[in-house]
């Protein structure tokens, strides 16, 4: 089945300081994420507040919000939509992501020459084969970031767990 993105068509990219890209954000009725990084095991509402010494925002989305526009960051992801098969749209794993229907990244490119963003994160830092096509993808992104003067950053998934090393990695990215 089709699967399309939650979030986006309501925040559209509109050129930040800051990018923070994940993957996907699936319109499903098992998805109760009411923003980005919203479901209940992804921690990136408590790690971005952390790196920038304040308390976790996590579940309160309206302060997060507000977070955003103060340090002018924005939130994106890779995906559109997908083809995924019915058993495996609630399993939220990159793996699952193989059969995209339309990428993000001419959006996001598109953005990204304007010229107003100085920097941009990847919410993910490994790429094994089952997620091939998603490296390519932040790749070309990459690329144009080297090619441009801005920087690009992996950081580690917020998802599964926090840890005190992970926090360090973020504050590392971002300073």
């Amino acid at each position: 089945m089709r699967v399309k993105h939650k979030l986006l068509k309501e925040y559209p990219l509109q050129g930040r300081k800051t990018l923070i890209i994940g993957t996907f954000n699936p319109d499903v009725a098992c998805n109760d994420a009411k923003f980005f990084y919203g479901r209940a095991k992804n921690f990136f509402w408590r790690l971005l507040p952390e790196v920038f010494g304040k308390e976790s925002l996590k579940g309160d989305v309206q302060k997060q919000k507000e977070f955003l526009m103060q340090h002018d960051i924005e939130l994106s992801d890779l995906i559109l939509s997908v083809e995924m098969s019915e058993k495996d749209i609630c399993s939220y794993g990159d793996d699952k992501l193989k059969e995209v229907i339309e990428w993000n990244t001419p959006n996001i490119l598109k953005t990204l020459s304007k010229g107003k963003t100085k920097e941009v994160y990847f919410t993910r830092k490994s790429f094994d084969k089952n997620v091939q096509n998603i490296r390519d993808e932040i790749y070309k992104i990459k690329e144009f970031c080297d090619k441009n003067g801005i920087k690009f950053g992996f950081l580690p998934t917020p998802s599964r767990f926090y840890s005190e090393k992970k926090l360090q990695e973020w504050r590392s990215a971002f300073n």
